[in-house]
């Protein structure tokens, strides 16, 4: 979201997001592209986020809106991509 007023259409339980960053990071699942559910607010810039997988805290900035689509995805709906092995130190 490029605007912090964005936030204001945001309904938890029913807004669904888009992930336009790459947060493999935090868990492998969490890949450019996975669509998650808005279940809460965790701080003003963060929002709480279930994936099918895992529940998270994601950016405001790090997702978009999915315009006319509301409800939990379904795991068929994620993009399907094999995670790159981790080695110590990374």
């Amino acid at each position: 979201m490029e605007d912090h007023k964005e936030l204001e259409r945001i309904v938890f339980g029913e807004t669904r997001v888009v992930l336009v960053r790459d947060l493999t990071v935090m868990n492998p699942n969490l890949v450019s592209g996975s669509q998650g559910l808005v279940v809460g607010k965790l701080a003003n810039y963060t929002l709480k986020v279930a994936f099918p997988k895992v529940t998270v805290g994601v950016s405001w900035r790090d997702c978009e809106i999915v315009a006319g689509k509301t409800g939990m995805p379904s795991e068929a709906e994620q993009p399907k991509v094999i995670p790159n092995p981790r080695h110590m130190g990374e």
